[in-house]
């Protein structure tokens, strides 16, 4: 259910305060522009060859489960 206050403001917080937003503890500094190091290029590299086995491995119990299942067949599905 939804839930409502039928209250205005000034009576839900007491003598009219407002509220306070916590300050962020560290500024906000956008990442720089900065060439990628090589060590970034290979965890990016791992985890795309992660990934692909991964994708492959998902492929091949959905190829499994199709020879499995009566009347259904990769000819059968809109993707293939």
């Amino acid at each position: 259910g939804q839930f409502f206050v039928m209250m205005s403001p000034q009576e839900v917080l007491p003598g009219g305060a407002q509220r306070s937003i916590a300050p962020r503890t560290h500024p906000y500094s956008p990442k720089s522009e900065a060439p990628r190091t090589t060590r970034d290029e290979k965890r990016r590299a791992q985890h795309n060859e992660v990934e692909r086995r991964r994708r492959d491995k998902i492929n091949n119990w959905i190829v499994q489960l199709s020879k499995i299942i009566p009347d259904c067949s990769m000819e059968n599905t809109k993707s293939g």
